[in-house]
């Protein structure tokens, strides 16, 4: 379920097979998805990567949904010497759209899309909603550093940095996001712009390295 964002999962995952009608009806899901219509309406997939994408969905999660612990354990085997299980639970909090504690196939094929299909744009929306851990729709210092805290975590032996290291780089981000002596947080539309228009600061959140 781990996919680079700026690579086609098609081209980084087996999913060779097709769903059924059968698959689609089974009395052993919890949950079942839309139909292929509604879900081809709200992504950039077709409906033959949508039917493929649920059958490897379902196969590791054969309840059609997804808890916190299984996305926590599913994290880890991608990332065995690293600290994961922070990072695993921002990502699988923004994925949680309805916030009932459990991703839907439709919650996962919803951020796949943005993050793989999805323009610039959707992407940056993406990531503020990373960044976003109190559901605010605003960002402020704290959460940059929770996140920015958790990547380190995830990089681990690979990238062997000072806590003050990690304060530093977080400070240089947030004023560059928030450059008025004033501002203690930045909305969802001005992170967007700013980050539009400033590499460096893509850079820097190291935006589009983000896995899912």
């Amino acid at each position: 379920m781990a996919i680079p964002i700026n690579e086609d999962p098609y081209s980084t995952t087996t999913l060779m097979m097709w769903c059924s009608i059968e698959d689609l009806s089974s009395e052993n899901l919890s949950y079942r998805p839309e139909s292929l219509e509604s879900i081809c309406e709200m992504t950039k997939f077709t409906k033959r990567e949508i039917q493929l994408l649920y059958r490897s969905f379902k196969q590791g999660c054969p309840s059609g949904i997804v808890s916190l612990q299984q996305f926590q354990e599913i994290f880890a085997q991608f990332f065995p010497q690293c600290s994961s299980r922070r990072y695993a639970e921002l990502v699988f909090r923004t994925l949680d759209r309805d916030a009932d504690n459990q991703i839907s196939f439709q919650e996962f094929v919803v951020g796949l899309s943005a993050l793989t299909r999805g323009t610039q744009e959707d992407k940056l929306n993406w990531v503020f909603s990373l960044y976003d851990t109190h559901r605010r729709d605003l960002i402020g210092l704290s959460e940059l550093l929770q996140v920015t805290q958790a990547m380190y975590e995830l990089l681990n032996r690979r990238c062997a940095v000072t806590k003050g290291h990690i304060v530093e780089h977080v400070w240089q981000i947030f004023k560059k996001l928030c450059p008025d002596p004033g501002e203690t947080n930045i909305a969802r539309d001005r992170f967007v712009e700013i980050c539009l228009n400033d590499k460096d600061i893509c850079d820097s959140l190291d935006l589009f390295h983000t896995v899912l």
